[in-house]
C-alpha cells in the first residue's frame, strides 16, 4: 500500500524534494530550498468556492475571439502587422523612432481572480531588440500591468496607471527563459496578489490593489529603432473561478 505522502506530494523542480501542498493554493514554498512553486491542480484540495474553469482557450485556428487583425502604423512601428493563420498570431512589426508597445486584449472577458497564460517565440530580430508579454487587469489602453520577457532571458513588469509607466521589478535575468525557443508566461491573480511564471516557473510575485478586476491580452515592445522584429502567439488559457 502506498503512503500517503507518495499520494498526495509532489516533486520541486528545483530541488527534487517532495512538496505537500497546503489547502488549496496554487503556490507555494519548497521547505527544501525555498524556492515558489506551482501546485499541480489536481492536487490542490477542493474549498468551499466555485472551482476555476476554462473561459477560453485559443488556439488561432480562426480570428472568433476579436484580436486585432490588419496593418497600422505608429510612432513606435511603423509599420505593424497583425495576422492569425496555420494556428498562430503573427506580429510582424518594423520598429520606428521611439521606444514603445502595442497591445490586443480580449474584449469580452473581465475577470477579478484568474489564471491567464501565453505561448509565442520570437521568430525575426536580435534577442535584446523587443520584447513579447501578457497584460492583465486591462482598464483601457492607459491602465494595466504588463509581464513581458526577451530571449536574452531577462524578465521585467511594470503597471500603468492613468497613462503613467511605474516599475514593479525592473529587468531580471531568469534561467527559465528558453533562448531561440518557444515560452510559456503565465499570471496566477488573486484578489491584490500577483504569481507570475515563465515555463511553470515562479519567477516573481507582487501585490498591487489598483484594479480589483480587468480584462487579458499580449502585447510587444520595441528597443531598437529600425530593426525588423516578428513574434508568433500560439495559444492563449484563460481561467476564472
Amino acid at each position: 500500500m502506498q503512503d500517503s505522502l507518495t499520494i498526495h506530494s509532489f516533486q520541486c523542480p528545483s530541488c527534487g524534494a517532495p512538496i505537500l501542498p497546503k489547502g488549496d493554493s496554487a503556490v507555494i514554498s519548497c521547505p527544501y530550498c525555498h524556492t515558489s512553486v506551482i501546485v499541480p491542480e489536481g492536487l490542490r484540495r477542493e474549498t468551499a468556492q466555485a472551482p476555476w474553469t476554462t473561459s477560453l482557450f485559443e488556439s488561432f485556428a480562426s480570428g472568433r475571439n476579436g484580436w486585432l487583425v490588419g496593418s497600422l502604423g505608429s510612432d513606435y512601428f511603423s509599420p505593424l502587422s497583425q495576422t492569425i493563420a496555420d494556428g498562430r498570431y503573427r506580429w510582424d512589426a518594423l520598429i520606428g523612432p521611439s521606444v514603445g508597445m502595442s497591445t490586443a486584449w480580449l474584449p469580452a472577458y473581465r475577470v477579478a481572480d484568474f489564471h491567464f497564460a501565453a505561448h509565442a517565440k520570437h521568430i525575426v530580430g536580435s534577442k535584446n531588440a523587443s520584447s513579447w508579454g501578457v497584460i492583465f487587469r486591462v482598464q483601457d489602453n492607459r491602465n494595466y500591468f504588463w509581464f513581458r520577457m526577451t530571449d536574452s532571458q531577462v524578465f521585467a513588469v511594470s503597471v500603468v496607471k492613468d497613462g503613467q509607466w511605474q516599475v514593479i521589478t525592473d529587468w531580471t535575468r531568469s534561467s527559465a527563459i528558453q533562448p531561440d525557443g518557444i515560452n510559456k508566461l503565465e499570471v496566477i491573480g488573486a484578489g491584490s496578489h500577483f504569481d507570475l511564471l515563465i515555463n511553470g516557473q515562479v519567477v516573481f510575485g507582487f501585490d498591487d490593489a489598483h484594479f480589483e478586476k480587468g480584462l487579458v491580452g499580449l502585447a510587444i515592445e520595441g528597443y531598437t529603432p529600425g530593426e525588423r522584429t516578428v513574434f508568433d502567439f500560439l495559444d492563449v488559457l484563460l481561467r476564472a473561478p
